[in-house]
């Protein structure tokens, strides 16, 4: 079961309520320059030449909540590490990839190109052989391509 208990407030106890009064006061123009002169002149300080973006965006931060901040904070560590890790390994891949096709490649080419080039010498005393047999008058093959 719950017990109300009430609690009296003195002033109503009393019968005397407080009532604050707000004063409204208009200025003229001649005190809005001087109040204005005295409030600026902090602003006056900073060197606006001389601020870098770094600088803005610093002043920036206060706008973002600390709790956003932080999951920020979390998520661009996080996609940080991974371009990192994934700059890192692929890095790893393409160094064995390439000495691997140096390795094995070069050697294979060097091969075939070397296997080309004896075809092509066999070719050429072949072409030669048969224009000397050809040309030389006598021979035993010249008088049996003409029979």
């Amino acid at each position: 079961m719950v017990k109300v208990t009430q609690i009296e407030d003195e002033t109503f106890t009393n019968g005397q309520q407080t009532v604050e009064k707000v004063e409204i006061n208009q200025f003229s123009d001649d005190d809005a320059s001087d109040v204005s002169d005295s409030e600026f002149s902090d602003d006056d300080d900073f060197d606006y030449e001389n601020e870098t973006i770094y600088d803005r965006i610093a002043a920036l931060k206060d706008i973002i909540p600390p709790l956003q901040r932080d999951q920020l904070s979390s998520l661009t560590s996080t996609v940080s590490s991974y371009v990192s890790a994934a700059a890192n390994n692929g890095g790893k891949l393409l160094w064995a990839l390439t000495s691997s096709s140096l390795l094995l490649g070069v050697p294979l080419a060097l091969a075939i190109l070397s296997e080309t080039q004896l075809q092509e010498m066999e070719k050429d005393m072949s072409l030669q052989k048969a224009a000397q047999d050809v040309l030389a008058p006598g021979s035993d093959e010249a008088f049996n391509e003409k029979k």
